[in-house]
């Protein structure tokens, strides 16, 4: 009976209040992300040695071949290379404007997102669940509509303009 007793009460849950056992979820869930992180960075470190390593070996199986000739690629290559940066600088009055304006949309929903009391729940963002949005009160912010408006007028003056590289 004593026994039974004790057991009770040295039961790891017991003492853990709701709120600690949030913080320990949440700790085990970083180390996780922390421990993925260093795994691809090791496996990265790995790889890129074993290249270097093999830089050699690597370059004899595919220049000595004779599958192609090392002058034949890079004289191809300078040609391919002059030929891709002439056409993206012709076109660039096209994609360079949609480019900024897509990013300075994304700097200005982070600044929005990041600013919110409790980002993505209080005000909620477009993207948050259905119920988040009507539980809150607020079912769409205007700042994010700000945020696409201001991307929006970026690329209409950048073509307004003619703004290219």
């Amino acid at each position: 009976m004593f026994y039974n007793r004790i057991s009770e009460k040295s039961d790891s849950n017991s003492f853990h209040t709701p709120k600690s056992r949030k913080i320990i979820l949440q700790e085990s869930v970083s180390e996780r992300k922390l421990a993925a992180i260093g795994l691809l960075f090791s496996l990265a470190i790995l790889a890129v040695k074993l290249y270097c390593v093999n830089y050699e070996t690597i370059r004899n199986f595919v220049f000595e071949r004779k599958l192609v000739s090392y002058t034949v690629l890079t004289q191809n290559g300078q040609i391919m290379f002059t030929n891709t940066w002439e056409t993206a600088v012709r076109f660039s009055k096209y994609w360079f404007p949609l480019l900024c304006g897509f990013f300075v949309t994304y700097f200005t929903w982070m600044c929005v997102y990041l600013d919110s009391n409790v980002p993505g729940i209080n005000p909620p963002s477009p993207l948050s669940p259905q119920k988040i949005r009507t539980k809150s009160g607020h079912t769409f912010h205007l700042n994010y509509v700000f945020a696409v408006l201001v991307g929006i007028l970026v690329t209409a003056y950048m073509y307004v303009k003619e703004i290219s590289i």
